[in-house]
């Protein structure tokens, strides 16, 4: 699955930037946002990432769960953290939700995996 996963970020990646070509002035605004908001203030970075996680899991958006899983581990978030986070969206989304979180499983199987 790293395979499938790495590409799934790496298309993200591609289309995101693909925005700036066009439409350049809401790429901009969003990424400002996501700016923004991503700082450490009252919540750290790295749980605001978690909170992405959850978010995606019951929108559901693949890419999102994959980027922000990257994103999370990127900032250490360890695995543990992020499926505690993924048993909340459960709460939340029942068993629609805890179908999509096979896709940050397989995130964390790819960059996070088990000692």
């Amino acid at each position: 699955m790293t395979d499938d996963v790495e590409k799934t970020l790496k298309s993200f990646m591609k289309h995101f930037g693909a925005l700036n070509r066009d439409i350049p002035d809401a790429r901009n605004a969003f990424s400002d946002l996501q700016k923004t908001v991503h700082k450490d203030g009252a919540l750290s970075a790295k749980f605001k990432e978690i909170i992405c996680i959850v978010a995606s899991v019951l929108s559901p958006c693949e890419e999102c769960m994959v980027y922000h899983t990257k994103q999370a581990i990127s900032l250490g978030a360890t695995r543990e953290e992020i499926m505690e986070a993924c048993s909340v969206a459960i709460v939340m989304g029942g068993g629609p939700a805890a179908s999509h979180i096979s896709t940050v499983q397989d995130c964390l199987d790819a960059w996070a995996p088990r000692k």
